[in-house]
């Protein structure tokens, strides 16, 4: 008996050993897929909410004609049921001017010729801050600012590269910088130089007033400089960062334009909106950091893509910038510049159009990335002897995009867009597409790419024609801002067994 009694306790043991067994495995199990997998990246994509483009200077002077522009790019993710307003408005100053989108597809101006307003913001909130855009635009066809000049109003930020400007005698680089909000924001403006890092005290810790606009110029901050690149930090708040060049040659304007912002610093990038036409195309590059870069250099032309002779690899110093006349290379064909190195560098083209017995023009470049989703850009002008192109490069597998047109002309009713127009592009190639001119004052162009297409760059060239030169503008397009990344909170199942 005691025996049978003993072999019980022992089976008894036994089971409560295994069911010990069991439940250290289930909540190592638990305990495992709570650290590899139950737990997933703590964050949403979800539409844009609201959205803050801020354009630098409607009307810089007596002569320049400025129109700066918005739309709400249609049939993109968020435009919804959800109440929704955009539009544009002055900040606060002198002079008052504001303009509504009332519905996607909307557009809005607001002009200053012979008229200096104050800095303009455009917004979106809602149901329309997704695929809001804003461009500013600006002809002065005679007199020392001759030139045609338009960028891409910035969003607001706290992180911005510029690759251009000097600060020799002669020509006035100029970085406006406009605080949208209520309090002050402090920014730090460094430039970098052909010989490294430049010290510039007067650049740091600047004080932009609430709902304000300030203006530094390169001459002050780095005087006798040559070729610069220019990186804008908000210490505090946000700021709308823009880049203005302008320069002379005793009484006779070499051009004027904006340098359009760059992408970060990258080991890979692209130059696009290199544009066909006779003049110099001095491509320059800066490493940002301490570490030297060896950049090697690829061409992406209408024939292919090739290694340029003498050309192929470029050595950077450490915080420097170091320029070349591209022309030779290239001839007289549109182009986008492939950028390799083996540490984070950023880019961007100046380029110079004229001839025997024609004043110069200037326009400008900078680095960007491949896209896969729309872009678009507002604005674009429709005027005797002016032609507008769009150059589409892409830089990988080939390339199918449908550009679509949206007129403006004048009400507060969406556009009518367009019949798109089919574009494919081959691998490693460049097509320079002209766009038809439609009825109206100004349009909006929309690429979209087709289903299966490799990624693309795009830009565009405003050419207006002249017996005394052409006036002649353009930048890389960037895609549209639709969706964001917002954090989202998680249960955290270990806490139920710890």
């Amino acid at each position: 008996m005691n025996r049978v009694i003993a072999a019980l306790r022992a089976q008894r043991w036994m089971w409560i050993a295994v069911a010990v067994v069991v439940i250290v495995v289930l909540v190592g199990t638990l305990l495992d897929k709570r650290g590899s997998e139950s737990i997933p990246d703590a964050s949403a994509i979800e539409p844009v909410g609201s959205a803050v483009l801020l354009c630098p200077e409607p009307g810089a002077g007596s002569d320049l004609g400025v129109r700066v522009t918005a739309a709400v790019v249609p049939g993109q993710v968020g435009q919804d049921d959800r109440p929704g307003r955009a539009g544009m408005e002055t900040l606060p100053g002198k002079e008052s001017a504001k303009s509504a989108i009332e519905t996607p597809g909307g557009q809005a101006q607001i002009t200053a010729f012979g008229e200096r307003l104050p800095a303009i913001r455009a917004y979106g909130v809602g149901s329309l801050a997704p695929g809001l855009i804003a461009n500013q635009w600006g002809r002065d066809p005679r007199g020392t600012g001759r030139g045609m000049a338009s960028t891409a109003c910035a969003s607001a930020g706290s992180d911005f590269w510029f690759v251009g400007g000097g600060a020799i005698a002669g020509r006035q680089t100029r970085v406006v910088l406009v605080n949208p909000d209520d309090t002050p924001a402090v920014v730090d403006v460094i430039v970098h130089g052909t010989d490294g890092l430049i010290d510039a005290p007067a650049g740091k810790g600047l004080v932009i007033k609430g709902l304000d606009r300030a203006v530094v110029r390169l001459d002050v901050l780095a005087p006798g400089i040559k070729a610069t690149a220019v990186h804008v930090i908000a210490r505090a708040g946000r700021v709308g960062a823009s880049v203005a060049d302008e320069q002379m040659s005793g009484l006779d304007a070499v051009g004027t334009d904006w340098i359009p912002q760059s992408t970060a610093p990258s080991t890979k990038l692209y130059v696009p909106g290199v544009m066909p036409g006779k003049g110099a195309r001095v491509l320059s590059i800066v490493t940002p950091g301490v570490d030297d870069a060896t950049v090697r250099l690829r061409v992406i032309s209408p024939n292919g893509t090739f290694a340029p002779a003498d050309r192929e690899q470029i050595d950077v110093p450490a915080e420097s910038v170091v320029s070349f006349d591209m022309s030779d290379v290239i001839g007289r064909d549109p182009a986008t510049i492939e950028v390799t190195s083996d540490v984070p560098v950023v880019a961007g083209m100046r380029q110079f159009f004229g001839g025997k017995g024609v004043q110069d023009e200037t326009a400008f470049s900078s680095s960007a990335q491949p896209m896969t989703t729309t872009s678009a850009v507002s604005g674009l002008p429709v005027r005797a002897s002016t032609d507008v192109r769009v150059a589409i490069t892409a830089p990988g597998s080939e390339v199918q995009v449908d550009i679509v047109l949206l007129p403006f002309k004048g009400g507060k009713e969406a556009a009518k867009p367009t019949d798109p127009i089919r574009v494919t592009v081959g691998a490693g190639q460049v097509r320079f597409v002209l766009l038809p001119e439609p009825q109206a004052e100004w349009f909006t162009a929309v690429i979209t790419p087709v289903e299966g297409s490799g990624p693309y760059l795009a830009s565009h060239r405003v050419r207006e024609q002249s017996r005394y030169g052409d006036l002649v503008t353009g930048y890389p397009w960037a895609p549209l801002r639709t969706q964001v990344r917002v954090p989202t909170a998680q249960v955290d199942p270990g806490l139920t067994v710890q």
